[in-house]
């Protein structure tokens, strides 16, 4: 087995380069969607379905019309929007049961490139360790390597990302004595190593500075809790007869085409 990382979504899925069906992939956006996702979940968030962008965000609250929209545009709710992207604020809220419509700008992108993977999982500070068990239980039940996605920030490498994948390497490694590293993983890993503080780690990135200029600041508080949730969340896509019972209401017959819906459902690992 193998962990790889790659250090921005900046890059053609389809590309021979790359073959992300060889992977079982963690996807990791800390500030602030993976984060955000993994709070979701620990407070009981049912299913998150991912938008591409905010129009099919719109759409699919047209079929979803009992689910939150949550998501942002430079760090806030577009109108028209339930909540924010904030995972500070989903941490106060009761989600038991609830079922999210999530736009991002950097997360949600990743997962859509990971779409042809043995496995797509998020990955964050505050979930990592159990994040790391499922990668590794995934990857040896596929026989297949790791691949540690970062989102970056519009395209380019984020510090408190590589950070992260830095982390996570550095947890498989001590799970799997044995496992070998590329040296992207190498280089994220010994970057984790020279940073001791989590908090002051994630303070030395774009992503921190942009969130700060938007006045989102106080994310930053949780995006660093290392551990705090023992959660894990993984893509999945809808079949047609999941999305075909939507076309069932007469409202929704003027609909042209509904966009193909993927979603992070909660993923538990076997005893």
């Amino acid at each position: 087995m193998l962990i790889d990382v790659i250090l921005n979504n900046n890059f053609d899925s389809k590309s021979k380069h790359i073959n992300i069906s060889d992977y079982v992939c963690g996807v990791i956006d800390v500030i602030r969607a993976t984060t955000t996702m993994s709070v979701m979940l620990a407070k009981g968030c049912r299913e998150i379905v991912i938008a591409k962008n905010k129009t099919q965000a719109f759409l699919l609250k047209k079929f979803f019309k009992d689910y939150l929209l949550c998501g942002e545009e430079g760090g806030h709710p577009p109108e028209g929007f339930d909540f924010g992207n904030s995972p500070l604020e989903y941490s106060a809220i009761n989600l038991e049961g609830k079922g999210i419509i999530l736009k991002t700008t950097n997360g949600t992108k990743s997962f859509f490139k990971t779409l042809s993977s043995k496995g797509s999982f998020v990955l964050s500070l505050v979930n990592i360790s159990y994040a790391c068990d499922v990668l590794i239980s995934e990857a040896e039940r596929n026989n297949t390597d790791i691949l540690l996605l970062c989102s970056g920030e519009k395209g380019k490498i984020a510090f408190d990302d590589a950070y992260t994948a830095g982390m996570a390497v550095k947890a498989i490694r001590e799970k799997r004595k044995n496992i070998g590293i590329t040296d992207g993983a190498a280089l994220v890993l010994n970057n984790a190593k020279f940073e001791k503080n989590p908090l002051e780690a994630l303070k030395m990135s774009t992503s921190y500075r942009s969130m700060v200029k938007a006045g989102l600041g106080d994310d930053i508080k949780i995006c660093s809790l290392v551990d705090l949730y023992k959660v894990a969340g993984k893509l999945q896509r809808y079949n047609k007869k999941e999305t075909g019972s939507f076309l069932k209401d007469p409202v929704l017959k003027t609909v042209k085409k509904l966009p193909e819906v993927f979603s992070i459902k909660p993923f538990i690992l076997a005893d």
